[in-house]
């Protein structure tokens, strides 16, 4: 059994970051404000404590992160059943998911680490001998970059993601502002499943196209199911693939108090935007935001949204990256 393991990855600019093998997590992102590092992210100051985390905090999330409805899913005319740990759905991957595994690491440096998992064939009820790998990368220009890759001997449904919640240093992320390049979202059940529909975000609650500040829009909600959760934790479908290269995020996470913005870019389709009513022990509701990129939720069982499965002699790739920068104004 491999033990918990802690590995620093720093760059030139002060950027600190911590990664744990349990889980394979982002414990902490340090980003140097007016020449203080600043802890961008929520988690525990002790990694034992995230032996029992309940919320994900950093966390590597799957086979699939986000939920599968009544816990089942057909490949062809197989049905296969999984763990339930959210009601008759199955979430993030089940009990005992990957961020409650010990992974291996099988590299690192002062900028880089690399962890594996091995994950049988049946585990949570998932088919297919599953070989997965995780390497988070830092940079000099403050971009840390979380490359998935995984094989599997039979086809399996695989949908990864990072769970971090940021704060960007803030005590409150209802303090934050966000912008999203999503023109759309996935409807959502009362259930917190998709309906199968995809909706028009403008001039609604959902609209985050320009940077958008999350408290008042909690506060402001005209949306009745937003109101009654209190609480954003919704499936937005991305306008397109983003890229470094002409600087278009997917995503972007803004503090004006504290002059700094982080960006997020990535290959996947689509963002789960959560922000955090359910946290408590440790942590207050609201004290983090989460952007989980990640492909449609319940792809596997709604025939018209994109396909999650992953079959044999074809290898899984993702990247998601988050970049953060100071400000002026």
């Amino acid at each position: 059994m491999n033990l918990l393991r802690s590995v620093t990855l720093s760059n030139q600019q002060g950027m600190v970051v911590e990664i744990l093998n349990l889980g394979a997590r982002i414990k902490s992102i340090k980003f140097p404000i007016a020449g203080i590092n600043t802890e961008m992210t929520l988690g525990y100051l002790n990694a034992i404590d995230y032996i029992n985390d309940d919320y994900y905090l950093g966390a590597t999330c799957g086979r699939v992160c986000n939920r599968i409805e009544n816990s089942q899913f057909d490949i062809g005319e197989e049905r296969f059943y999984l763990s339930k740990n959210d009601g008759e759905n199955c979430l993030h991957g089940g009990e005992n998911n990957f961020s409650t595994r010990m992974w291996q690491v099988v590299r690192s440096s002062g900028t880089e680490v690399t962890l594996d998992l091995e994950s049988p064939d049946g585990d949570q009820g998932f088919p297919g001998h599953l070989l997965v790998n995780v390497t988070y990368s830092l940079n000099d220009k403050n971009a840390l970059e979380i490359r998935y890759t995984a094989r599997s001997n039979k086809p399996t449904p695989i949908n990864l993601t990072n769970h971090t919640y940021f704060s960007l240093g803030e005590k409150s992320a209802e303090n934050l502002a966000l912008k999203i390049d999503s023109s759309t979202m996935l409807e959502r059940k009362e259930n917190g499943l998709p309906s199968g529909s995809v909706l028009d975000v403008k001039n609604t609650d959902f609209d985050f196209t320009d940077f958008r500040n999350i408290g008042d829009s909690h506060q402001n909600a005209s949306d009745e199911l937003l109101k009654l959760m209190q609480c954003y934790d919704h499936c937005m479908v991305f306008n397109k693939v983003a890229s470094q290269k002409n600087r278009r995020p997917n995503a972007s996470l803004l503090s004006v108090n504290n002059k700094v913005i982080m960006n997020l870019y990535t290959d996947q389709l689509a963002v789960q935007f959560y922000s955090g009513v359910a946290l408590g022990g440790q942590f207050k509701p609201y004290q983090g935001v989460c952007l989980e990129a990640q492909n449609y939720s319940n792809a596997l069982n709604i025939n018209h949204f994109p396909n999650s499965l992953l079959f044999p002699n074809v290898e899984y790739r993702k990247k998601i990256i988050y970049e953060f920068e100071g400000i002026c104004n």
